[in-house]
């Protein structure tokens, strides 16, 4: 079992150091910051109020449930985050490329990814025309966060899986349609 382990994290060393390093470049450097604030907190606040503010009928329902698949993943990752405590890359591997270091000091799991696969999902059911475009996004979100060196890859699956995980449990709760979404 320990070997396997070890198998995981040489994998994930070594996808986040290709991300990081063979990828590297000025263009990338700026698209990156860009796009990895669309899985921000201030973004995954704005976003739904928006739509909540927005008027349309279709909006607001969209913008209820984004809110809360957006509470139900962001209160998952933070306690994952604090039961994992594991360091983020640019704390625990050397001559890691990082800009914009983020406050939380724990990686495990990635909180934007999460954020950005959360509103991606929502979106991608009351819009499926714009399905494809909206997971491109969230997944380029969470490959700018192991570009910035703030992510392994594997903190990154796992907050695509809370987001999945947060959408079934609102679904299987019914928790919008107790607010008349």
């Amino acid at each position: 079992m320990n070997g396997m382990v070890n198998q995981l994290k040489a994998c994930d060393s070594g996808i986040f150091c290709f991300i990081n390093h063979r990828l590297n470049c000025l263009a990338l450097n700026i698209f990156m910051l860009v796009l990895t604030q669309l899985g921000s907190i201030t973004f995954s606040v704005m976003f739904p109020l928006a739509l909540l503010l927005s008027g349309s009928r279709e909006l607001i329902a969209v913008g209820a449930r984004m809110a809360v698949i957006l509470s139900l993943s962001e209160m998952l990752v933070y306690v994952v985050k604090r039961l994992v405590n594991r360091p983020r890359p640019f704390k625990s591997l050397e001559n890691v490329i990082t800009s914009g270091l983020p406050t939380c000091k724990y990686s495990f799991p990635s909180g934007h990814t999460c954020a950005a696969f959360s509103m991606a999902f929502i979106l991608g059911s009351a819009f499926p025309d714009y399905q494809a475009i909206l997971f491109l996004i969230a997944s380029l979100v969470g490959i700018s966060r192991v570009y910035l060196g703030v992510h392994y890859p594997s903190d990154v699956l796992v907050g695509i899986l809370i987001a999945y995980g947060s959408l079934v449990l609102e679904k299987s709760l019914l928790i919008t349609t107790m607010f008349g979404v």
